[in-house]
């Protein structure tokens, strides 16, 4: 058992050196300008080791993609039982916007990266369509939805990847200095959004007509 874990210990840092080298590369030279060769040179593995890992460049930008879409879902896995849709929404989001933070200077990196090139973005978004079946798969279960094609659960997940991108952008564009700000702000806008379709204005009146929430508004919480 001690050394299925040494030699696993092993193969999680060789493949986070080739993840590291590529990076720094993609970031020096461009993406579509690095080939295998130079990553495996600048990792110090081999050619055929490199492939052992990662089945292409696209693969491996595609990695922080991956492990993003891990933590949302399982956000939703792992919320309280007790929380509606809204709330489990929102915890949501925040998870995914604490797993950025802890690795901040990787997606700043990785965005500027995808800015550059064509083929980086298609890379970088080549693992959403699985991530979002993850997701939805996930808020199915636990919603008891009989399929994770109902509309419920999928527009959940799309829901809350769309909600973590535009708090993601808007930080990285630097309307908002960090992450978390940045996701409590497009919160507070949805919220507004929700409480505006709870209670409409009627044409030419001038008044808001009171009618009982639909739901729990979405209240962004300072959060340490």
């Amino acid at each position: 058992m001690a050394k299925e874990k040494l030699q696993l210990r092993k193969q999680e840092l060789v493949r986070d050196t080739i993840y590291d080298a590529a990076i720094d590369l993609f970031a020096a030279k461009g993406f579509d300008e690095t080939t295998v060769e130079e990553i495996a040179q600048a990792a110090g593995v081999s050619r055929r080791s490199f492939f052992r890992y990662y089945a292409s460049k696209d693969d491996l930008l595609a990695q922080s993609v991956v492990q993003y879409g891990s933590a949302i879902t399982k956000a939703v896995e792992t919320c309280p039982a007790s929380l509606s849709l809204l709330e489990t929404l929102r915890e949501t989001v925040l998870a995914g916007i604490n797993h950025t933070a802890s690795v901040q200077e990787l997606t700043r990196q990785t965005i500027q990266i995808a800015q550059r090139s064509t083929s980086a973005r298609k890379a970088h978004a080549s693992r959403l369509i699985d991530i979002q079946d993850a997701v939805a798969t996930a808020y199915a279960r636990r919603f008891k939805s009989k399929s994770i094609y109902d509309s419920t659960p999928r527009l959940m997940a799309q829901m809350s990847i769309s909600i973590l991108n535009v708090a993601i952008t808007s930080w990285f564009t630097g309307e908002y200095q960090d992450l978390s700000t940045s996701a409590k702000h497009v919160l507070a806008s949805l919220d507004r959004i929700v409480c505006a379709t709870a209670n409409p204005i009627q044409p030419g009146s001038g008044t808001k007509v009171r009618r009982k929430p639909v739901g729990p508004a979405i209240s962004p919480k300072s959060r340490k």
